[in-house]
């Protein structure tokens, strides 16, 4: 049996879609697939079951059906956060091991995920350097694509994890940076003999969420075009500027929201005029009817939030590179992704499941 641990050097690198996209090729290909999150951060109760949301939907993703309650045998409350920071926390690297344990039965491959970085969850004595030690894991490391500096930390990386590295995927890569992966990270990490498992391009529908989902995790209220919530947000764009920059700023992203307070009708309004496809109203502030009436004719939802511009514009920065598991289409086309620009076969042959 085969462990292989999803991990990074960043959180919200994509692990959640690589997992997934790495478990349905696996099964595929004629493999019994387990899936293992030892740490989960995203509480979510199934059948009276605590476990971790992005886990659950993994685990429904690849049709499995070990335990639930084996799933995720730690998951990140705010009761035990508060504990933990009180007192050591006895017993969770035990939990995790019997959880795993069972999971690996008549197994070829169990696929962990790893939560942060590999190096997170030291404050639970769980980092998962020390997980990945314990569960005799190989690692593959996901880098959400940067910049060329991102060689540091997968060197670090390699350093950190010696034999147990397998090799790096670089995903999310945007069509500006094809070029320097081709020309400078690939025979960079190929003279350092860092093996590249996989290079996933950036994909738009992918990384997008609906104006529904959007609404629902702000906890704000819609008041206009309820009929458009499908509308698909790619980008977020905040709207504290002069108009005149406001109108060129907005229409060189497509398909974007922009949050914006409440109170600048001006901006509102070049937002519109200017092609998003949403408005974020901070501060509870409410628009005037003519905002309200020209997003009708528009067909453009106006979310009214209680938070101010910061506030929002921090949550949505972390929501924005966290795949959202909801939408079916999306899942399978992420799926597809990395099924088609990993290399299996490598990874097959680093690991021993075929020569």
């Amino acid at each position: 049996m085969v462990t292989i641990y999803v991990g990074s050097t960043a959180g919200y690198t994509g692990k959640t879609l690589v997992s997934m996209g790495l478990g349905s090729r696996f099964q595929r290909d004629g493999f019994k697939v387990g899936y293992f999150k030892p740490v989960g951060i995203l509480p979510v109760k199934i059948d009276d079951t605590l476990t971790d949301n992005d886990a659950w939907r993994i685990y429904r993703g690849l049709n499995l059906s070990d335990p639930l309650t084996d799933l995720c045998p730690v998951v990140l409350t705010q009761e035990l956060l508060v504990k933990s920071y009180l007192k050591d926390v006895k017993g969770l690297m035990k939990r995790i091991e019997n959880s795993f344990k069972r999971i690996s039965i008549n197994k070829d491959i169990v696929i962990v995920g790893g939560y942060g970085s590999i190096y997170t969850g030291s404050f639970l004595d769980l980092q998962g350097l020390k997980v990945i030690k314990k569960l005799e894991a190989k690692v593959v490391i996901v880098v959400k694509y940067e910049g060329e500096y991102i060689a540091d930390y997968v060197l670090q990386a390699k350093r950190d994890l010696k034999e147990r590295f397998l090799g790096v995927i670089l995903n999310k890569i945007t069509p500006e940076y094809h070029k320097s992966v081709e020309e400078y990270v690939e025979p960079f990490f190929k003279r350092k003999g860092i093996d590249i498992l996989g290079k996933v391009p950036h994909d738009s529908i992918v990384g997008s969420i609906t104006v529904e989902e959007l609404n629902e995790m702000l906890g704000g209220k819609v008041l206009s075009c309820h009929h458009c919530l499908g509308n698909l947000v790619e980008h977020f764009l905040i709207g504290a500027m002069q108009v005149d920059k406001a109108i060129e700023y907005f229409k060189k992203t497509r398909n974007n929201a922009v949050i914006v307070g409440g109170d600048r009708a001006d901006i509102q309004l070049s937002a519109m005029e200017s092609g998003s496809v949403c408005l974020i109203l901070t501060g509870d502030l409410y628009p005037s009817e003519i905002i309200i009436s020209r997003a009708e004719q528009k067909n453009i939802p106006i979310i009214v939030v209680r938070e101010d511009t910061y506030s929002i514009a921090k949550k949505l920065e972390k929501l924005s590179v966290r795949l959202r598991l909801r939408d079916k289409s999306k899942v399978e086309r992420g799926m597809k992704l990395i099924s088609e620009n990993v290399n299996f076969d490598l990874i097959y042959r680093k690991t021993g499941l075929r020569s």
